[in-house]
């Protein structure tokens, strides 16, 4: 529909003709907002930083014993988990329950 035929049946209907004409028209851009030309330009003109040096990473520190036996410790309590899965949510238990109670245990057995 061409602008003249908007306006005249946005009279018709007792808009006024402005209200069909601006939707007609394309959206005038912004000043407050800066589009997407505006804003990559600045960047490309922006001289170069050269990026710090980066600094080495630092080792690793070991894993003390306490946290080696608690790694040993949920494993054994995964593969129980895994192999008894069924059993255990039958019998209402959740993974997080389990842990706890298996984790204790073990700790109990010195393990």
């Amino acid at each position: 529909m061409t602008p003249c035929r908007l306006a005249t049946l946005a009279l018709a209907l007792g808009l006024p003709a402005s209200v069909a004409l601006a939707q007609t028209m394309p959206a005038q851009p912004n000043p407050l907002r800066p589009s997407a030309t505006t804003r990559s330009a600045p960047a490309a003109t922006a001289p170069a930083t050269q990026a710090p040096a980066a600094e080495a990473p630092k080792p690793k520190r070991k894993r003390s014993e306490a946290q080696l036996a608690n790694d040993n410790r949920m494993r054994a309590c995964g593969q129980e988990w895994r192999q008894n899965k069924a059993q255990f949510t039958a019998a209402g238990k959740t993974w997080r329950v389990f842990n706890v109670e298996c984790r204790a245990r073990l700790k109990a057995q010195g393990r």
